[in-house]
């Protein structure tokens, strides 16, 4: 759970990783074997998938908050 602004910051980073992981795994495999890369891309996808609820998470909070 993403609680603070520097966690958010940390998230985003992170979801870029992820998403430049999955580039080169369809730079480097997808080419060569479709199932490979399908194989490989479960594990960053589902990592960005969590990411991505967290972050939504965090600004739910902050949209509900006083201001």
């Amino acid at each position: 759970m993403i609680e603070t602004p520097e966690q958010l910051y940390q998230a985003i980073e992170q979801m870029g990783r992820m998403r430049r992981i999955l580039e080169s795994f369809r730079d480097e495999v997808l080419a060569k074997n479709a199932r490979n890369f399908a194989l490989l891309a479960e594990g960053p996808l589902e990592q960005i998938r969590q990411l991505q609820a967290q972050i939504d998470g965090y600004v739910e909070r902050m949209e509900q908050a006083p201001a």
